[in-house]
């Protein structure tokens, strides 16, 4: 393919902007413009490996960083540009690391630390990701390792070891819903029960404050006999009227005392009961509970 009549000077700018900076990371928006600009042609891969490597060669480690960050995020992408790095990988290694004494890391000192942990790090990915097909990764990291005895961070050894912890993680977190899955299910008559109970006396003290007779006495305070006769006579007659008229009971000094445990019945309703159940089918949609186990009682 070929390049545009701006497509180098886009790619040099880039990567000198993306470079200049003091902070320990690429800035996103300047690597993902690098990224697209190089993926535009052949030709621009080609121009942005020579300028990252010739900038490996600044005399101060804040910009062999950037650069090297740079690299790594291309080096794992294109494979036209993991060629043109493999073919000076010495020379980058050199850059970077330091592992040489007449091309020691250039200053500062802590970030050149940082340089040389970053590129024994990315070496390291880089065998286990493509040593396979590039004998010069393959080399460079034994040379290091086994020859100069460097110490790498052991990333296949430190992915287990955080894939065997998340598993015992997941492992614990099922534990501990299975058991709370029990406690549910084992207890879930009870609090069947309790539910119930709650609505009934609810139920029945709406009942006692809304039936009222012709005169607008409440039923509960009558006398059996006038009760039962009010009940039979006018009970069904009184809901509709009230339904109609959508009458608002108002709280008496004769009511009060139903209206006191109804608030309670209320509360106990919303607060305890309804805060079990929410929690239960919570539980029951995170658990992971076999075939084998009973079925919670309806």
């Amino acid at each position: 393919m070929e390049g545009r009549d701006d497509g180098g000077g886009k790619v040099i700018g880039l990567i000198d902007k993306a470079t200049k900076s003091s902070a320990q990371e690429v800035d996103p928006r300047l690597l993902k413009a690098i990224k697209s600009a190089l993926r535009y042609s052949d030709s621009e891969v080609r121009l942005g490996a020579k300028t990252l490597m010739e900038l490996m060669k600044h005399n101060h480690s804040q910009v062999r960083l950037l650069t090297l960050l740079i690299i790594d995020e291309l080096f794992m992408r294109s494979k036209l540009f993991r060629t043109l790095i493999v073919d000076k990988f010495d020379q980058l290694l050199s850059l970077s690391v330091g592992f040489r004494n007449s091309l020691p890391l250039p200053a500062p000192p802590a970030v050149a630390t940082t340089l040389r942990t970053k590129a024994i790090e990315f070496l390291e990915k880089w065998n286990l990701s493509f040593g396979l097909h590039y004998k010069e990764i393959r080399l460079g990291f034994d040379y290091l390792k086994n020859t100069l005895k460097l110490k790498f961070p052991d990333l296949q050894a430190t992915a287990a070891r955080r894939q065997r912890e998340r598993l015992e993680r997941e492992e614990r977190r099922k534990k501990i819903l299975r058991s709370k899955f029990e406690y549910l299910r084992d207890g879930f008559g009870v609090l069947k029960g309790e539910i119930e109970e709650t609505i009934k006396e609810i139920k029945e003290g709406l009942e006692i404050v809304q039936w009222r007779g012709d005169d607008g006495v409440p039923l509960a305070i009558l006398d059996e006999e006038d009760y039962e006769e009010i009940r039979c006579s006018h009970l069904r007659q009184i809901r509709m009227d009230s339904l109609k008229q959508s009458d608002k009971v108002e709280e008496t000094s004769e009511n009060r005392v139903v209206f006191d445990v109804l608030r309670e019945q209320g509360k106990l309703l919303m607060k305890k009961h309804l805060v079990s159940v929410q929690d239960g089918i919570s539980l029951l949609i995170r658990v992971d509970v076999s075939d084998n186990r009973p079925e919670i009682p309806c």
